[in-house]
């Protein structure tokens, strides 16, 4: 882990985050400044810069995680489709650099990339780890 990366001091507990899933390897949670309300994370625990340093069977799990996740963001938002995005690099979009996907509920409500309130985290979380419980 690196001690300056946001994704490694949420993952060792050192910075607040609306986590909704996790596993031994990968954890879940809800993106800071969302585009659409339900905009989750999936982070690999280990810190791995990009796509090209992370181990195909993390890449794996992360990628299960995201088709576990749409499914309960259908069931939970509503969403009617789910966006599925992963930058690599500075020039691609990547502003973290600790690989991660992006996974962006459709058809909910479009919050305009601004800061996550409490009240909002608390109630989108619980509700998509609830529907997490079916799926």
């Amino acid at each position: 882990m690196i001690s300056s990366c946001i994704f490694c001091q949420i993952i060792r507990g050192q910075r607040e985050a609306f986590i909704v899933y996790e596993t031994e390897n990968v954890v879940a949670f809800l993106d800071k400044y969302p585009v659409y309300e339900g905009h989750t994370l999936i982070v690999p625990k280990k810190h791995y810069r990009d796509i090209f340093e992370t181990p195909d069977v993390i890449l794996g799990e992360m990628i299960s995680v995201a088709k576990k996740l749409s499914i309960a963001l259908r069931v939970s938002l509503k969403a009617s489709g789910v966006r599925i995005v992963m930058n690599n690099g500075r020039s691609a979009g990547q502003e973290i650099m600790h690989v991660h996907i992006h996974v962006i509920p459709y058809g909910v409500n479009y919050t305009g990339r601004r800061e996550l309130t409490l009240e909002e985290g608390e109630k989108v979380s619980k509700m998509i780890k609830d529907a997490l419980q079916q799926v």
